[in-house]
Parts: structure tokens; sequence; C-alpha cells
């Protein structure tokens, strides 16, 4: 006969095996989320050499320094009318209008339903992001500089 503590073990070893196999299926069908997509944290860059890459992993395209200069002011000052943009970036208007639209696609940026552009929390920790590799790459200048 099994005594309680052999069958404690053995209904606890079921347990974890039951968890582990429901692990091993969320991960080979896909359906597993990373620490990064619920809420852990920014993902470590892998970056190959660019300091604007996106933090998000299904797209892998650069940002502009037009893109980085409107999300660095956005997060500095809160929001902005079209028409301050316009004139902050002296381009036209079709023009500003695909930009602020990938921008808006990408998650950075929200429009407002009076009209002003502010900035994301995505927006908020990718400018972060920058700012820090920015920060780190001048500091590794001034060490590597110094006699």
């Amino acid at each position: 006969m099994f005594t309680v503590l052999e069958i404690t073990i053995l209904l606890l070893t079921s347990a974890i095996l039951t968890l582990m196999a429901l692990l091993i299926m969320s991960f080979i069908s896909g359906h597993a989320k990373s620490r990064y997509e619920l809420g852990g944290g920014i993902k470590p860059s892998t970056d190959t050499g660019s300091w604007l890459r996106d933090v998000d992993t299904k797209s892998r395209e650069l940002l502009k320094d037009w893109d980085v200069k409107l999300l660095s002011r956005l997060s500095k000052s809160g929001e902005y009318t079209l028409d301050e943009i316009i004139a902050f970036l002296q381009e036209s208007l079709p023009t500003i209008n695909e930009r602020l639209n990938r921008l808006e696609a990408r998650g950075l940026i929200m429009k407002t339903k009076t009209g002003s552009i502010i900035i994301t929390e995505k927006g908020r920790r990718y400018i972060d992001g920058v700012r820090e590799r920015l920060w780190y790459r001048r500091r590794e200048k001034e060490l590597f500089n110094k006699k």
C-alpha cells in the first residue's frame, strides 16, 4: 500500500509533468508569449550596427532621423498639433501625413480626437532607449579619447 507522502509525491510529479507538456506545446505552436510581450521590459538589442533600430521584433525597419527627432520633441513637450509639426519640420503636409501615419501604424504615436499628436508608451520607451544608447556612445568616446 502507498503512504500519504508517496501519493502526494506522485500527484505533484504528474502535475509538474502536465504543466511542462503544456508549456512545450505552447512553444511549439507559437502561442507562448515572451516576457517582453507580457510587459517585462524592453527587448534586448539584437542590433547589427545601427543605434536607431526599433524594439519591435516584427519590423526591423530603421527609423529615420526625422522620426527620432519628432519622437524626442513629443516626449519632452507631451503633444503637438499638426500645424506645429509642419512649422517645426518645414515639410509639406502630404509628406508629414505619410510619416505620421507610419509612426502611428508602428504604435509609436497616437492622434487624439482634437487633432493633437501624442507619443505612446512604446514610443517613449523607444526614445528613452535611443537616448540611453547615445549617452553610452558619447561616454565611451570620452573614455577612449582621454590621454
